[in-house]
């Protein structure tokens, strides 16, 4: 049995498909100045000539990114296009001048070759003459991506370097303005955009008058105001931003945001890491200097994070204990029936640090006396087990202003002003002629006209108070004392 003849059929191999060896090429250069599209240009003739007249390949088409860093492949979006093409299977290889061309992120030379590679689609980077499929193209390709990453990082120090030493000069060049909402070119020099310009006037001048960020943004969508970017839309922040900009005022800060990583290209805010230069009087003028710095003193009352007024609730946010110096808020509480009352109280209600007011005293409610039109029988139980609380010392957290106490109080104020007008102007006119804050003396000049103006008010009106007030406090008492803009002070 052992020795039985045994027939043994041999198996041919299936002869191999030969696939069509398909080459595409990819360029890129990482600005649009002449001299590299001239570059580019000699980078796709050469693929061109060089694939077309190869009889062993497929011209695959040429991949080419302009104005684009190599640092990150996100932006690039011929590369992406042909990394997708080669996983759909419509590339066989790639040919690419040198790894610095192909990409300056080390990370991402070595993620997107390895994957090629898996694909069996071979990367040939010319000026190194590397394969990335060949046995030591691996470590080759590790070693020539991280030379072209400290390259990268070497060039971007050396711009950061010459940028800085234009911002010490002063030179508006260096920086893209003509992209800067407001502004423009023409002819070659940069002007106002005429258009955009009445929109950032009224932005200043809403907010000199009290609106808040939202308002205005707000405002300008109902009003169907365009902004530069198609599909765009006006947001709190981009108001915020306008307000803070210098440039408006005819001066440029420079150095405001750097690079921190040369590699992931990150912005971030200069908050003391670099010096920043200021240029005055460098650019044509859209608000005048004096109105941009009110505004900036706005803001920085705006950055206290007092929540902000609407018609709705006109005193939000400006209301105070003159007690405790404690926000006083609308609070709310529930009586017979699911009532719902409101009324403005100090805060230190809330977690009881109400503070004593000396000299006067006040009797709490007990909770049985809550309910309006009790029951005879209701009756007889209070004038049986419930005993009456005794007198305390008052607290601030226990003064109740009614929720439209402060709309008629400041028609009061206002009326009250009007009424002795000749005094307050004069008062308001020494502080126009000798307070050092521009702030101040720019409320005081404007209050002296809103007098004549506004005269005696019939009912509230919300922009006047929001143009005028500072903040009102709680006095001791229940009245109010309204602090205006412009340093006087009324109580009602």
């Amino acid at each position: 049995m052992l020795n039985e003849k045994r027939e043994i059929v041999t198996l041919q191999p299936k002869p191999l498909i030969k696939k069509s060896n398909r080459i595409a090429a990819y360029c890129r250069v990482s600005s649009q100045q002449d001299e590299q599209m001239h570059s580019l240009a000699a980078q796709v003739t050469y693929y061109e000539n060089l694939l077309s007249r190869d009889d062993d390949c497929e011209f695959a088409g040429i991949y080419a990114d302009i104005g684009i860093s190599g640092t990150r492949t996100k932006n690039r979006a011929q590369f992406l296009q042909l990394i997708e093409d080669c996983r759909a299977g419509k590339v066989d290889g790639i040919i690419t001048k040198s790894v610095s061309r192909f990409g300056r992120n080390t990370v991402d030379t070595l993620v997107f070759t390895r994957e090629l590679r898996s694909h069996g689609i071979d990367v040939f980077f010319e000026k190194e003459n590397l394969h990335s499929c060949s046995p030591e193209g691996e470590l080759l390709l590790t070693l020539m991506a991280a030379l072209a990453e400290s390259e990268a990082v070497s060039m971007s120090d050396n711009i950061k370097w010459g940028k800085r030493r234009r911002y010490e000069k002063g030179l508006i060049e260096s920086l893209a303005i003509a992209n800067v909402y407001g502004f423009c070119k023409k002819d070659g020099k940069l002007a106002i955009d005429d258009q955009e310009a009445l929109v950032l006037k009224r932005i200043y001048t809403e907010f000199i008058n009290g609106y808040n960020y939202a308002d205005i943004a707000a405002g300008l969508i109902a009003d169907g105001v365009p902004t530069r970017r198609d599909g765009a839309s006006w947001a709190s922040t981009t108001v915020k931003n306008f307000l803070a900009n210098e440039k408006y005022c005819g001066d440029c800060k420079f150095q405001k945001t750097f690079i921190q990583d040369p590699v992931s290209h990150k912005s971030v805010i200069n908050r003391g890491e670099l010096p920043q230069f200021l240029v005055e009087e460098c650019l044509p003028v859209i608000i005048d200097k004096e109105m941009w710095s009110v505004a900036q003193s706005i803001r920085m009352r705006h950055s206290s994070g007092r929540p902000s007024p609407c018609e709705e609730y006109p005193f939000r946010g400006m209301m105070f204990c003159g007690t405790c110096g404690k926000p006083v808020n609308l609070q709310y509480t529930t009586r017979e029936g699911r009532q719902l009352i409101s009324a403005y109280r100090c805060i230190s209600r809330k977690d009881n640090s109400g503070v004593e007011i000396p000299g006067l005293t006040y009797t709490p409610s007990h909770k049985s006396n809550y309910t309006k039109n009790p029951t005879d029988a209701l009756v007889e139980y209070r004038e049986k087990y419930c005993k009456k609380v005794p007198p305390r010392t008052l607290l601030c957290s226990d003064i109740r202003i009614s929720v439209d106490r402060p709309q008629k109080a400041f028609v009061q104020a206002w009326n009250l002003i009007v009424g002795k007008k000749a005094r307050y102007q004069a008062t308001l006119q020494r502080t126009v002629d000798t307070a050092d804050d521009l702030f101040l003396r720019y409320r005081a000049n404007e209050m002296i006209g809103l007098l004549d103006e506004a005269g005696k008010l019939p009912a509230f009106s919300y922009p006047l108070m929001l143009k005028t007030i500072d903040k009102v406090e709680v006095t001791t008492t229940g009245k109010l004392s309204f602090l205006f803009q412009s340093g006087i002070r009324v109580t009602v």
